[in-house]
């Protein structure tokens, strides 16, 4: 049994939500999310070891592969350009209206900072990677979602950035955020819709994991 690995001749497309597996440990309690999902599995070159030690098959494993050592009969898209890390691999090649990514927090620091950069890399796909506590995503043009009083929101901003808000214990109105000088973490929910409008530059939001539902709601409009 050997690895069937190929160079793309296009992207892969799904037609539902995905999951992306990293390389990076997947602690509990997310775990047995992982592996109970029906979604179809891109794995990140390591992430397919992940994969394998519990049983679960990759529908296509993406990277410069690099990192995986198991086998795999299945179809591998080998990308040894060495421009791009195997998290942004994955994005380019897979079309999908959502993406759940596990594996790409909680590891090495500047893998998680490299990571939080391809976020707003690609604004256009509406991706959430999954921490041991907290969820992240980049934050779109206009962001609508329902959180309960008193949820944390954090809003951290990847560059000089200006948004205007409601539903939020302090507004982020006439406030010029940026990573070297002021950031909008530690925020609160006040009950009503939080309503984000990004005018300028690019943002992370975070958020505990409950309100997971609410983020995919917000991000695909279902």
């Amino acid at each position: 049994m050997g690895n069937n690995i190929q160079k793309p001749s296009h992207t892969v497309q799904f037609d539902e939500t995905v999951t992306l597996l990293g390389h990076a440990e997947v602690r509990s309690p997310h775990l047995q999310s992982l592996v109970d999902s029906s979604c179809p599995l891109v794995c990140a070159d390591g992430g397919a070891n992940t994969a394998l030690e519990f049983g679960l098959k990759p529908d296509v494993i993406i990277g410069d592969m690099d990192s995986f050592s198991g086998q795999f009969d299945g179809r591998i898209i080998h990308l040894p350009e060495q421009d791009t890390t195997d998290f942004e691999k994955c994005l380019y090649s897979v079309k999908a209206p959502l993406y759940l990514g596990f594996g790409f927090l909680g590891g090495r620091l500047d893998h998680d900072l490299q990571a939080l950069s391809i976020l707003v890399r690609y604004p256009e796909k509406a991706v959430i990677l999954i921490g041991e506590q907290d969820i992240c995503f980049c934050c779109p043009k206009h962001l609508d979602i329902e959180l309960p009083k008193g949820t944390r929101v954090s809003i951290f901003p990847m560059s000089r950035t200006e948004m205007r808000s409601t539903g939020l214990k302090w507004p982020l109105d006439d406030i010029i955020m940026s990573p070297s000088k002021r950031t909008g973490t530690s925020n609160k929910a006040t009950g009503n819709p939080v309503l984000l409008t990004l005018e300028q530059g690019d943002a992370v939001v975070i958020l505990p994991f409950k309100h997971i539902d609410a983020v995919k709601r917000a991000l695909t409009g279902g």
